[in-house]
C-alpha cells in the first residue's frame, strides 16, 4: 500500500501548476493529512 507521502509526490509529478487556481503543493497538501473531503477533483462536465 502506497503511504501518503509517496501520494503526495505521485500527485506533484502529474500536477500542472494552477491548473486548479492553486499551486500544486496547495493542491497536493491534503494528501499528507489524507483527508478525503479536501483531496483534489476534477469536475466532469455531463453534455446532454
Amino acid at each position: 500500500m502506497k503511504t501518503a507521502q509517496d501520494r503526495y509526490f505521485e500527485c506533484l509529478e502529474v500536477c500542472i501548476e494552477n491548473e486548479q487556481g492553486k499551486s500544486c503543493r496547495q493542491v497536493c497538501a491534503p494528501i499528507l493529512n489524507d483527508d478525503p473531503s479536501d483531496h483534489p477533483t476534477v469536475p466532469i462536465i455531463k453534455k446532454h
